[in-house]
């Protein structure tokens, strides 16, 4: 509702003798008003609501529409990876610390990155199967995926609709050494001596699947440079697609909050596009 100021109406007899009273009563109402509206204005500024002749959620120009967007975005208590899960899969790396093996393991996920590129996944069910077969050849052999990721949201669903879900190849070592969070994944020594192996099918709930490729790209490289290219906003005074990329980022951080990545550099990079498209959102609106 409109804000509204109450004045006492003044009685009907007037007193002439004193009309210095008169204009000190008016001095002190017009006083108020103006700090009421000093008040409200730097109420405004600590907010950053973002107006737009576009409606964000259509493309069809409607009435003005306030984006309202946090001016940072907090970063989780990093905590660390449960080593037992790791050293169950993984008894090589007993007694190693994981900070130790996460610093080291991007100079090995050359072949693994090439063997995620090779893989071929397709399912013909309209269910899930709790595995899948993938076709084995040299580049896949030389570091096959130990599972396979269906990644999905809990949006909710109209009449009818069916929950959409992406599958991903991974290998647990990479996410284990560095997501906190990340559920239990059953053990999985696929075979690489015949012409196919058989990986087991893990469904993940995060936020924004659409944005998991990315995060899921940079666990294996650590190379903050190249997500933050990835996530420079476009160079336009569209406020709509500012704020299109500005989800982008959004559920990028928080997917890592939800999987408790442990990289503060990811954080770093998350922090800055996200304050460099808030600044070039309130530059056009």
């Amino acid at each position: 509702m409109p804000s509204t100021t109450s004045i006492a109406r003044p009685s009907r007899r007037t007193d002439v003798s004193r009309p210095s009273s008169r204009r000190s009563q008016t001095t002190r109402i017009s006083g108020k008003l103006e700090c009421a509206a000093q008040a409200q204005v730097l109420a405004q500024k600590r907010r950053i609501p973002l107006a737009t002749k576009y409606n964000v959620n259509s493309n069809v120009a409607a009435s003005p529409a306030k984006i309202s967007l946090p001016r940072t975005l907090p970063r989780p208590v990093l905590g660390e990876v449960d080593l037992s899960s790791l050293v169950n899969a993984y008894p090589n790396f007993t007694g190693i610390p994981a900070d130790y093996i996460r610093e080291r393991l991007p100079s090995s996920t050359h072949n693994m990155r090439a063997a995620l590129q090779a893989v071929e996944i397709s399912v013909c069910k309209s269910s899930l199967p709790k595995e899948l077969e993938i076709l084995m050849n040299d580049v896949v052999a030389a570091a096959c995926p130990t599972h396979i990721l269906a990644v999905y949201n809990d949006a909710p669903l109209g009449f009818g609709q069916k929950r959409h879900v992406s599958l991903f190849p991974v290998h647990d070592l990479v996410l284990r050494v560095h997501c906190a969070g990340l559920p239990t994944l059953p053990l999985s020594q696929p075979s690489t001596s015949s012409s196919h192996a058989t990986i087991p099918v893990v469904p993940l709930r995060l936020p924004s699947p659409e944005t998991f490729p990315l995060l899921h790209a940079y666990l294996y490289t650590r190379q903050p440079a190249t997500l933050l290219a990835s996530l420079a906003h476009p160079c336009v005074s569209d406020l709509v697609q500012l704020a299109t990329h500005a989800s982008k980022i959004h559920g990028l951080w928080r997917n890592a909050c939800t999987l408790g990545v442990v990289d503060p550099q990811l954080y770093d990079v998350i922090e800055a596009s996200w304050g460099s498209t808030i600044a070039a959102m309130q530059a056009c609106s």
